[in-house]
Formats: C-alpha cells, sequence, structure tokens
C-alpha cells in the first residue's frame, strides 16, 4: 500500500504540473504494477478460507468488498461535484458494478483491480464445498495452463485494465492469484528453516524485480516475460514473509499487521482524496508543488483515509456478525 500511495503521489504532482524535483519522482514510473501484489495476497487468503471451511464464502466476500466501495463512490461523486463541479457519468452503475463490461468511467479511479478480486471470488467459491475443497489445488494449475494457452495460442494478451467476460479469466494477472494460492499450500508442507533464508529470498527477488523493472518504458505491464517471474517473486517473498512471522512476533510486526486492516480503505479512497487536494492546492490556493506540499497532501490521505477505515471496519464488522 505504501509504494501505491507513493506512485499515485507522484502521478499527481505529474499531472498537475510537476514533473520531477520531489522526493516522489525518485522511483520510475514502471513501478505503476504495485497494487498486483495485492492479488498473490488475496490469493494466499482466499485459499486459507477455502481450506478452513469458510461458511457462506462468496456472500461474506462480497459483503467485504461492496458496502465499503458504495460508501467510497458516494463520497467520490460528492468531491467531484463540490470541487469541479461535474455530474456522474452515464455509465456509473456500470463502473460501480466491479463486473468486467469494458472501458468504464471509474469513480475512484483504481478498482479495476475490484474487478479482477471479484472475479476471482466467483470462480473460486465453489470450492469452499466441503465436497470440491480437494479439486481446488488441481484447479489452479488447470487455470494457469488455460491462461498461457489463451496468451501463447488464442494471442489473448490485451485488455488488462478494463476487461471483458471473455478476457477477465485469462488475463495474466490471474498468475497472481493462483501463485499466491499455491504458496499458502506449500508453506503448510513444508518444513521450518532459519529466517536467513527468508531474508535471502526477499533480497533477492526484490533485487530481481527492481534490476528488471528499472529502465523498462512506461505502460501497461501485458507481457508473460514480465508477468510471470514478477508474480513468481512476488509469491517468494510471500512465502518468506510468512516463515519470518512464524518465527518472530515483534509488537513492530503486530502493528504492521493492524494496520493491514485498514488497507482496503486507504487504497479505496487515497485517489480521490489527492486529486481533489491537489486540485484545490493549485487552482484554488495557488500552493507550489514541492515537497511540502505533497507531504501536506500524504497527511490528508493519512488523516481522512483513517477516518473512511474506521467506517470500512464498522461495516465490516457489522456484516461479520450477522453471516457467522
Amino acid at each position: 500500500m505504501a509504494m501505491v500511495l507513493y506512485l499515485h503521489m507522484r502521478a499527481y504532482l505529474i499531472i498537475y504540473g510537476q514533473p520531477d524535483g520531489t522526493v516522489f519522482h525518485f522511483i520510475p514510473a514502471a513501478f505503476m504494477a504495485a497494487a498486483l501484489p495485492f492479488f498473490s495476497i488475496s490469493g494466499f487468503i482466499m485459499a486459507f478460507l477455502i481450506d478452513i471451511g469458510y461458511r457462506n464464502f462468496l456472500p461474506r466476500r462480497l459483503l467485504r468488498v461492496y458496502p465499503t466501495y458504495f460508501c467510497g463512490v458516494a463520497i467520490a461523486l460528492l468531491v467531484s461535484y463540490l470541487v469541479w463541479h461535474k455530474a456522474p457519468p452515464s455509465n456509473l452503475f456500470a463502473a460501480a458494478s466491479l463486473l468486467p463490461l469494458g472501458p468504464v468511467d471509474l469513480p475512484l479511479h483504481v478498482e479495476w483491480t475490484l474487478i479482477y478480486e471479484i472475479a476471482y471470488y466467483i470462480v473460486i467459491a465453489p470450492f469452499a464445498l466441503s465436497k470440491l475443497r480437494r479439486y481446488f489445488v488441481p484447479f489452479l494449475f488447470v487455470w494457469a495452463a488455460a491462461i498461457f494457452f489463451a496468451y501463447y495460442v488464442l494471442g489473448m494478451q490485451d485488455a488488462y485494465i478494463f476487461t471483458t467476460w471473455r478476457t477477465v479469466l485469462v488475463s495474466g494477472f490471474n498468475l497472481y492469484f493462483i501463485t499466491g494460492a499455491l504458496v499458502y499450500y506449500l508453506q503448510k508442507k513444508m518444513p521450518d528453516w532459519h529466517w536467513s533464508l527468508s531474508v535471502a529470498i526477499i533480497c533477492a527477488c526484490s533485487a530481481y524485480c527492481v534490476l528488471s523493472s528499472w529502465n523498462r518504458p512506461t505502460g501497461l505491464i501485458k507481457d508473460m516475460r514480465e508477468i510471470l517471474p514478477w508474480s513468481l517473486c512476488t509469491a517468494a517473498s510471500l512465502y518468506a514473509v510468512v516463515k519470518l512471522e512464524d518465527k518472530w512476533r515483534h509488537p513492530l510486526i503486530e502493528a504492521v499487521s493492524n494496520f493491514g486492516d485498514y488497507a482496503y480503505a486507504y487504497y479505496l479512497i487515497h485517489a480521490v482524496i489527492l486529486s481533489a487536494f491537489f486540485s484545490m492546492a493549485v487552482y484554488s490556493f495557488g500552493w507550489p508543488l514541492n515537497n511540502i506540499t505533497a507531504f501536506a497532501g500524504l497527511s490528508a490521505v493519512a488523516l481522512l483515509g483513517y477516518l473512511f477505515g474506521r467506517l470500512d471496519m464498522t461495516l465490516h464488522n457489522f456484516f461479520k456478525k450477522r453471516l457467522r
């Protein structure tokens, strides 16, 4: 989430006229794939839920996503009207459905990832049933094979952001879900190892991803030569982190884990806050776009995102109690 926020801060600084000169311009734009590791984490967690026989899997997952998302959309529409005097887009209901319906105006600017999340939930939901649970891992390998077939044989290599029903399940981005889910089952079977090996894996994977991305031209990531190794590196790093957590129970790690409860809310609302903040800073107040203004925007995200996170947790706990 920190990397997503860093890169989106950089993007909005460029949009509003500051292409360089701040601490948010150090990392190249090629790292704009920072949201994809969320898919690996989601794949891991959903595999865990399926493995433990999570009751009412699909309704509970949908209720985790949609109520907070709809609140975010309402806030975005209000901000858009107050700041830019814009009416809701004509395809609002299609966009807010989070279904793969092709190009739409995304109210929160980031929910293309949720379209993949919802599709993932729908596809794997049957395996939450006890009779089908044992087929989940074989299904993951079959799904991966279908993705490679679609990419290399059928030539389906586009429509990664504004995806459709025809393309959403064979997008290469799904490899992040698949490898993340497989990591869950792998870490269950593998014995413990020395913590230094986990650190070495994280460092090696990070180095590979950085070096292979540093001089990459800006643009959408859709080449399997990038998606496959980066998804594997993310999965390996996730495995190493899980092994480290088993050995270290430091209060700092617990604090970071607790902050993760707010990650969904921050992810949803941060782009709305940043776009409104920079628009008012530049056009209403005439502030210069420098590090001070940038960190003021970051502070706005921290404060308002936390309040939105409290709303998210309230909604989550409300529905959780009723579907337990």
